[in-house]
């Protein structure tokens, strides 16, 4: 399943998840502890993050609940997820409908978000993709993975760290990469355990 998700056509990604949202009624789920704690720890009030995946904004939520006041933009295929989060708007926060493998930011931000949604970009697709979110940090900006079955997705893990050698395991189902971490073409793999 994991590898036909990444394969989908957007326009049947974006029917499937506007589905789910919209006449299935996807649950609201609640933005990961991990990530939540990861992000208050280290973003000040003049941090910015893009959250690329966001569905309803659960991380906005959680964020706002914890104290955060930054800049944040979610980014999501579904219509549907984004009008359900835009109810949850506030004067630091934009919502974009789009599919996140083509989006494109002229702003540069401090943190891009992926939370269990690196999985729906094909394989062969990430070294170019992930090249374009390094383009899109500050000069310390970082991009935080998240994925929920290491297993599952332990291709994509070693993948990651054969792209960005440096790339740092920050929790038990979180990556970080930073804006200066030097790609690689190197056949090193990174733990997955």
């Amino acid at each position: 399943m994991s590898r036909l998700r990444a394969v989908l056509p957007s326009v049947v990604k974006k029917f499937a998840w506007n589905l789910k949202y919209g006449v299935l009624g996807y649950p609201v789920f609640v933005a990961p502890e991990d990530v939540v704690c990861y992000f208050s720890s280290r973003l000040s009030e003049q941090r910015s993050i893009l959250d690329l995946g966001c569905g309803r904004g659960s991380l906005l939520r959680a964020l706002r609940e914890s104290g955060w006041r930054g800049n944040y933009c979610g980014v999501d295929i579904s219509k549907q997820a984004i009008r359900d989060a835009r109810r949850f708007a506030d004067q630091r926060s934009t919502w974009m409908v789009s599919n996140f493998e083509s989006f494109h930011s002229p702003i540069k931000w401090d943190t891009i978000a992926m939370i269990e949604s690196v999985c729906y970009v094909s394989l062969d697709g990430v070294p170019d993709f992930l090249a374009g979110l390094i383009s899109m940090l500050d000069d310390k900006g970082r991009i935080l993975i998240r994925l929920h079955d290491r297993s599952e997705f332990s291709d994509y893990i070693e993948l990651i760290y054969k792209l960005y050698p440096t790339t740092q395991k920050v929790a038990e189902h979180l990556f970080c990469i930073t804006a200066a971490a030097p790609a690689a073409a190197t056949d090193h793999t990174g733990p997955t355990s």
